[in-house]
């Protein structure tokens, strides 16, 4: 179970990290003078569109927008549990991937019949 390190833990927590922060000084600060820096300005919005949570290098979150105008068409199919165990089996993506494969064969379908229009 992790300590709370907030009120009176603040000293420990400075001594436990080794940083340099004034944890004092910071202590006596009203929030006003906190949330002001000069180094670094208030930001709108538009500065934290497109931003992403990570830890370390993996994007944590959710990282995708809301879809403006939708692209596909929500379906419920049944496949082969071999169908369904070879795409879930190569990894996340896997509806994508089957969306691919399923775009190529419209794709070559529409070529191979187009003189029957």
């Amino acid at each position: 179970m992790k300590k709370n390190i907030t009120g009176n833990n603040t000293l420990n927590f400075q001594n436990n990290l080794g940083n340099q922060t004034d944890w004092v000084r910071l202590a006596k600060m009203t929030d006003d003078e906190i949330s002001y820096d000069k180094d670094n300005l208030f930001t709108t919005e538009d500065d934290w569109q497109g931003a992403v949570m990570k830890v370390g290098d993996k994007v944590i979150g959710h990282t995708r927008g809301k879809q403006l105008a939708p692209t596909k068409t929500p379906i419920n199919i049944r496949l082969s549990k071999e169908v369904s165990d070879y795409f879930r089996s190569i990894g996340k993506g896997w509806q994508t991937r089957i969306n691919a494969v399923l775009q190529e064969y419209v794709a070559k379908q529409m070529q191979e019949n187009a003189h029957l229009k």
